[in-house]
C-alpha cells in the first residue's frame, strides 16, 4: 500500500441497457452529491476537478447528511465544529461482547484514542473504506474510527438512501438491483476526491470495477466475519436485507446458506483489499465488540505503515555496487 493522490472521477461509460427514471435522476445529480459532500467536509480537502466545481453548490441541502455520518441514523448531528473532536470510544458498544460471556477490556477504548492519535500524522490524509458481507459491524466500527482518527464518516448506503429518499429495499424492489448499483457507484466517485474520510460501503461494493477504483484512492480494509455471526447478527432482519430474499421466520440455517452462498461469490472479491481483519478468532472466544474490532483494524493499519515505512528507508540507503549488481541479475533468473 502507497498513500495515494486523489484524481478526477472519470464520465461513466455510455450504458447499453435502458437505465430507471430512479437511476437517470441520480446520475444527473452527480453535481448535488458533490455539492453536498463538498458543503459537509469543512476546510479545503478537496483535490478533484469535479467535486471543486461542485463546491459550494446546494449549500442549504448540506443538512441533510446530517443524519447519516455522524452518530445514530436520524440524529441530525452537524458535520462541522466539535463534532470532530477525538472522542474516547464508548464502552456501551461492547454489548455484544458482553452478551457472548467474553471479557470486557475497559483499558481498550483508551488503547483505541492513542493508537488513532499516533497513526494520524503517518496515514498523511489518506481515505479508508470498509468492506465486507452484510452484518460485519463496517458501520459502527466505522464511526468508532471515525472519532478516533478525526475523520469524517459516510456510510454509502445511508448516502443512496438520502439521494434517492427511499430505503435500500425499496429501491431494489421498486428499481431493481441494477440501479441500486449505479447510483452506489456514482456516490464512491463523488467521495473519491476527499482526504481524510471513512467510508462505510454496502456489502456488494466489490463487485464492481468502478469501486475498485474510487476506493484505491485510500486504504481498503476487509472486515472478515464467518457466515456463523453473520446469522446470528441478521437474524430477524432479513425484511431489511434485499440481497437475502428470504422470509423473516428463516431459520438460522436457512439464514447461515444463504450468507454462505454470496460469501463464496465475493469471497474473492474481498481478498483484493489492503488489510483483513478476520473476526472468526474473536467470535470463537466470544469477544467480538465493535470496540475491539476498531483497534485490530489499527494495528492492521499500523502494520502496513510500518512496512511502507521500512520499504522506504531501505530505498534510501540503497548504493550500487558489484554485489547489488549480482544479487539483481540472479533475482531475474529467478
Amino acid at each position: 500500500w502507497e498513500p495515494r493522490a486523489a484524481s478526477t472521477p472519470r464520465v461513466p461509460p455510455p450504458m447499453r441497457a435502458p437505465l430507471s427514471r430512479l437511476a437517470i435522476a441520480a446520475l444527473a445529480s452527480a453535481a448535488l452529491i458533490a455539492g453536498l459532500l463538498s458543503s459537509a467536509l469543512s476546510g479545503p480537502r478537496l483535490q478533484g476537478g469535479v467535486a471543486a466545481t461542485a463546491a459550494g453548490r446546494c449549500r442549504a441541502s448540506s443538512a441533510r447528511l446530517g443524519s447519516l455520518a455522524l452518530g445514530e441514523r436520524g440524529a441530525g448531528l452537524s458535520l462541522r465544529g466539535p463534532a470532530l473532536n477525538r472522542r474516547r470510544p464508548d464502552m456501551r458498544v461492547a454489548a455484544e461482547e458482553e452478551l457472548r460471556g467474553g471479557p470486557v477490556d475497559t483499558s481498550l477504548p483508551d488503547r483505541v484514542l492513542q493508537l488513532a492519535q499516533s497513526l494520524g500524522p503517518r496515514l498523511k490524509g489518506s481515505g479508508i473504506y470498509l468492506v465486507g458481507m452484510m452484518g460485519s459491524g463496517k458501520t459502527n466500527v466505522g464511526r468508532i474510527l471515525h472519532n478516533s482518527l478525526q475523520y469524517t464518516f459516510f456510510d454509502t448506503d445511508e448516502l443512496v438512501e438520502t439521494i434517492t429518499g427511499k430505503s435500500v429495499s425499496e429501491i431494489f424492489q421498486d428499481d431493481g438491483e441494477a440501479s441500486f448499483r449505479l447510483m452506489e457507484e456514482e456516490v464512491l466517485q463523488q467521495l473519491k476526491p476527499y482526504t481524510r474520510i471513512l467510508v462505510a460501503t454496502g456489502g456488494g461494493v466489490v463487485t464492481s470495477l468502478k469501486n475498485w477504483d474510487a476506493m484505491r484512492n485510500g486504504l481498503v480494509v476487509w472486515l472478515d466475519a464467518p457466515t456463523s455471526l453473520l446469522a446470528e447478527r441478521l437474524d430477524g432482519q432479513t425484511a431489511e436485507r434485499p440481497l437475502l430474499d428470504m422470509p423473516e421466520d428463516a431459520s438460522k440455517e436457512q439464514l447461515k446458506a444463504k450468507l454462505d452462498e454470496i460469501s463464496t461469490e465475493r469471497r474473492g472479491m474481498y481478498n483484493r483489499a489492503d488489510i483483513t481483519v478476520s473476526l472468526e478468532d474473536g467470535y470463537e472466544a466470544g469477544a467480538i465488540s465493535p470496540v475491539k474490532v476498531a483497534y485490530r483494524v489499527l494495528k492492521e493499519i499500523e502494520a502496513v505503515i510500518d512496512a511502507k515505512d521500512a520499504r522506504d528507508e531501505e530505498r534510501k540507503n540503497f548504493t550500487i555496487n558489484q554485489d547489488n549488481i549480482n544479487k539483481f541479475d540472479m533475482d531475474s533468473l529467478k
